[in-house]
């Protein structure tokens, strides 16, 4: 009777390393999925950062234009002001 339970223990040991095999076989094959599918997102998102950067930088330059053109219309309002007697800037101690 012992070697019955023996050989019973014996095959659900190997039907259980079989089971582990297959798992990491299976984890393997996801992992490399995974990695492929990674690759694909990261080039399908690489033209639309470069885009985003290209956008960023026409903001800025469109910004300091904007600015430019505020500082011109600005410029004569500083001049009237100081002329006035207010105070020249921030930090203007007199």
């Amino acid at each position: 009777m012992t070697d019955v339970f023996l050989g019973i223990i014996a095959v659900a040991v190997l039907v259980m390393a079989a089971i582990q095999v297959a798992a990491v076989v299976v984890a393997v094959r996801l992992v490399r999925r995974v990695d492929r599918f990674a690759d694909r997102v990261e080039q399908d998102i690489r033209p639309i950062v470069a885009s985003l950067q290209a956008l960023t930088a026409d903001a800025a330059r469109a910004t300091s234009v904007f600015k430019a053109i505020l500082a011109i219309f600005r410029g004569p309002q500083k001049e009237s002001h100081a002329a006035a007697g207010d105070e020249e800037g921030p930090l203007f101690i007199g």
